[in-house]
């Protein structure tokens, strides 16, 4: 089918001629701002407006369903061939049913691709493409001058630049676009022939850097590498969204030789700290350097582990909890003093829970790694599991565990690959920006305790650049470890965040309320310092 929308006096033989006015004899009378148009889904391969869609939708509501009707009813690839009175030519502004300015730099803000690359690049276009879900690409544009111009359309470049400056330069355009459906995302990234991640240290940067990878697979259809540092290499290899992992940054050159036919490899370096730091979760975070936007069941850590029942024996070696009670694994970081609950602290929660009958294991390396460790504990009736389990089986015993306490974002985002419930501690960032997605929710299964410091996540008065100023910073790179707003340092974890509200956090993750009933907890959010995800 061909449509003729906004036909008028130029009737069309062989192609359905639309127009509001019946005086004009159109084979359809139809008001186009009215939605949804008389036509079915995919039944046209060319569409025509001229001089008609710059009278249309006044207002961008209006606008925007034209578009949407417009997408619904053409054919994947269809050609739309828009003719239009230019804004800043008499034509259009003596003329009182011009409302609606069309240029090719309007026509991008519904272009998927368009949209994306703004977005990478933080621009401050707002795509409508992505929420409204309508993707066309601009084919050609072309502008006729205005007569009194005629002679010096013949060079570009002046007529170009007086437009710039002038009114009543160019008269009119015709622009052709086409149409491209299914809906699909990552539109930016089909010039490309694979992409590199590049995350070098940190677990849990590392591993939500493979929920990422998954993402982008997903929405791209491309394969996907990973360059990381050897700690990681047998995490990144049971990822199911990665294609490749690489550890020598020269193996990423022959890498774009490989895809050299096919647009090369795209290479996303996201190791930069403003990754962390962003008002995002930092998976979309990482997606934002590509301008993606992903839904939550795609960004969820899936590691599958061929050899788990192998790594599962030390977690199969463990007596069973009591009836009716818990296995617990406790990691008690020691590192950065903003994000170092005391050791004093924890080993009160480990006794609390034992004591209730739970059976906690201590897990971690207390050998200093990436500056990190974890607190030595002297508990009674507690398991020590400390320096005895390597990354794959730690990952076996919380599959076969059901509650995590940490502070750290490694076990955490390991924990996301299972469906322990998690109990985070956070003060620098929020939980809701860390938590893993599961089930396809954000925090699902997890409970995300915060101090009632006012500061407090702290991180995010490192994007107030007045702040900045008057705190007088200037290295933000060595701050990142000792920041600490308040006038008080790091109370948010000697005091904010209790042993009582993490206690009360895990009883009622454990559904076993105890005798040793906790204090009123001292922590911020929902009453108790909890940011509770999905049961």
């Amino acid at each position: 089918m061909k449509l003729n929308l906004g036909c008028g006096r130029e009737y069309r033989p062989g192609w359905t001629n639309v127009d509001r006015d019946p005086l004009v004899a159109p084979d359809v009378v139809f008001d186009l701002e009215s939605a949804p148009w008389p036509f079915p889904d995919d039944c046209a391969d060319q569409i025509l407006f001229k001089f008609v869609l710059e009278q249309l939708g006044q207002s961008a509501d209006v606008f925007d369903k034209i578009m949407c009707e417009l997408y619904r009813v053409a054919k994947p690839g269809a050609i739309v061939e828009i003719h239009s009175r230019y804004p800043l030519h008499r034509d259009f502004i003596d003329n009182p049913s011009c409302v609606r300015r069309i240029t090719p730099d309007t026509l991008l803000f519904y272009d998927l691709a368009a949209g994306e690359a703004w977005r990478a690049t933080q621009q401050k276009h707002t795509s409508l493409a992505h929420s409204l879900g309508v993707d066309f690409e601009t084919v050609e544009a072309l502008f006729f001058p205005d007569p009194a111009y005629a002679e010096q359309s013949k060079h570009d470049k002046p007529i170009a630049e007086l437009a710039r400056t002038n009114i009543n330069v160019i008269q009119s355009s015709a622009i052709k676009l086409a149409v491209r459906k299914p809906f699909t995302p990552g539109q930016s990234l089909q010039r490309y022939g694979a992409i590199c991640l590049e995350r070098l240290r940190g677990m849990g940067d590392v591993v939500m850097a493979l929920a990422a990878a998954r993402a982008l697979k997903q929405i791209s259809g491309k394969p996907v590498y990973l360059l990381t540092t050897e700690p990681f290499v047998a995490l990144a290899r049971i990822s199911p969204g990665l294609d490749g992992v690489l550890t020598d940054p020269a193996a990423v050159a022959a890498l774009d030789l490989k895809y050299a036919d096919r647009g090369g490899v795209l290479r996303a370096d996201i190791n930069a700290a403003r990754y962390g730091l962003s008002r995002l979760h930092q998976i979309d975070a990482y997606l934002e350097h590509f301008g993606l936007i992903a839904p939550s069941a795609a960004k969820e850590i899936i590691l599958n582990d061929p050899a788990a029942a192998a790594h599962a024996r030390f977690a199969e070696a463990l007596p069973p909890p009591e009836q009716g009670r818990k296995r617990v694994l406790v990691h008690p970081a020691l590192g950065d003093p903003n994000r170092t609950w005391p050791q004093a602290y924890w080993r009160e929660l480990c006794e609390r829970l034992a004591r209730d009958g739970h059976q906690v294991v201590l897990i971690g390396k207390s050998e200093p790694e990436e500056g990190r460790s974890v607190h030595q504990l002297e508990a009674s009736g507690i398991v020590n599991a400390m320096d005895r389990l390597d990354v794959m089986e730690t990952l076996a015993l919380m599959r076969l565990s059901d509650i995590l306490v940490s502070t750290d974002s490694g076990p955490i985002q390991l924990a996301g690959a299972t469906s322990i419930h998690i109990v985070g501690l956070y003060s620098v960032v929020a939980g809701r920006n860390r938590l893993p997605f599961r089930q396809g929710v954000a925090g699902w299964r997890a409970t995300a305790l915060s101090p009632p410091c006012s500061y407090s996540p702290c991180y995010q008065w490192l994007h107030d650049t007045d702040f900045i100023r008057q705190q007088g910073i200037r290295n933000l790179i060595e701050l990142y470890p000792l920041w600490c707003p308040n006038p008080v340092k790091y109370q948010c974890m000697s005091e904010g965040i209790t042993v009582d509200a993490v206690y009360a956090a895990v009883s009622v993750a454990a559904g076993t309320p105890s005798a040793h009933q906790p204090k009123a907890a001292n922590a911020r959010g929902n009453g108790s310092g909890m940011e509770a995800g999905a049961p």
